[in-house]
């Protein structure tokens, strides 16, 4: 039976015959995977270029800028497969043996508004945030402690000499053996990946950079400029999501708008980019609507606001 990418898709959609199962995994199991790894690069390549499964709502047009957000069923399948795609080129590249994604790995998705508390083998606790994704290997607390996150998760790690904790969010490894820390992928608008240590020290690592975080240090990475900072923050902000709160302390508009898509699994679109930069300083409880959120906005920074039910988004356009 030929390997092509058409059985790959059957396969991980739980389409194949028992027959086909059994081939695929055959061949899975072989340390020369071309097909297989031609079609992970594809599926990575083309969700990335369009930023959003094909069966999610198509934005109005004319919009300026788009903030989006992976909010319902057919999403957590396309976060939870790239975060699989991630781990299954970073085992290749790592020469580590690998088993069939299907049989590897473990994935929780918390599609919902509330925070799920996720108990680990090793003892390790994990904070899911709202409308994010976890995956780690079956053979998790066996050698190393492997986890992909995308979204939010605040990490309270139990301490095991010789078996390190990694989290890996995209190319960005986060390491650590004993501490508490926050990372959030989706709450800026230029999609920086924000790490921040509570307790502890963790060791952050991408190609061509890598430091070591101190307690109420924030490490700001962002891919596509290859540029981090290290700067101080507030728990009290980066931790509001664990207290049921929304804290913005001289916040960029944008990033005000990115956060709340990451908390409420909606969409934005800012028209106006002279609304951007607009800094916003204020706390809201999680229990308000994103609505009741914006006509506060509003407010302040004169912009009006329209729900589009069918697409569960928002437009900005400025008064």
């Amino acid at each position: 039976m030929q390997i092509n990418r058409q059985l790959l898709e059957r396969y991980f959609k739980g389409e194949c015959t028992p027959a086909e199962v059994e081939q695929v995994e055959i061949y899975l199991s072989q340390d020369a995977t071309p097909e297989m790894d031609a079609y992970l690069l594809e599926t990575w390549k083309e969700s990335a270029e369009e930023d959003m499964p094909v069966t999610a709502p198509v934005a109005p047009k004319k919009i300026a800028k788009q903030y989006r957000l992976w909010y319902n069923t057919a999403a957590a399948a396309a976060i939870l497969l790239l975060i699989s795609v991630s781990a299954w080129l970073w085992q290749k590249q790592g020469g580590r043996a690998v088993k069939p994604l299907a049989v590897q790995w473990d994935t929780i998705y918390n599609g919902g508004n509330t925070i799920r508390v996720v108990s680990m083998p090793d003892g390790s606790k994990i904070w899911l945030n709202a409308y994010s994704a976890l995956a780690y290997t079956a053979d998790y607390n066996v050698g190393a402690r492997e986890l992909w996150l995308e979204g939010e998760a605040y990490f309270d790690v139990a301490k095991m000499e010789g078996r390190p904790f990694r989290v890996h969010t995209g190319e960005l490894v986060t390491t650590a053996l004993g501490t508490t820390f926050n990372i959030a992928t989706s709450n800026r608008a230029d999609s920086s990946i924000a790490v921040s240590l509570l307790e502890g020290k963790v060791a952050v690592n991408a190609a061509g950079f890598s430091c070591v975080l101190q307690p109420g240090q924030l490490l700001l990475y962002n891919k596509e400029t290859v540029s981090p900072a290290i700067t101080q923050f507030k728990p009290a902000e980066v931790l509001d999501w664990k207290n049921g709160k929304l804290v913005f302390e001289n916040a960029a508009l944008e990033d005000v708008f990115a956060k709340l898509q990451a908390r409420y699994g909606c969409t934005i679109h800012l028209q106006s980019k002279t609304l951007t930069k607009k800094k916003v300083s204020g706390v809201f409880h999680a229990s308000e609507t994103v609505a009741q959120i914006l006509q506060g906005l509003s407010y302040v920074h004169n912009f009006n606001y329209e729900y589009v039910t069918d697409s569960n988004s928002y437009i900005i356009r400025k008064k």
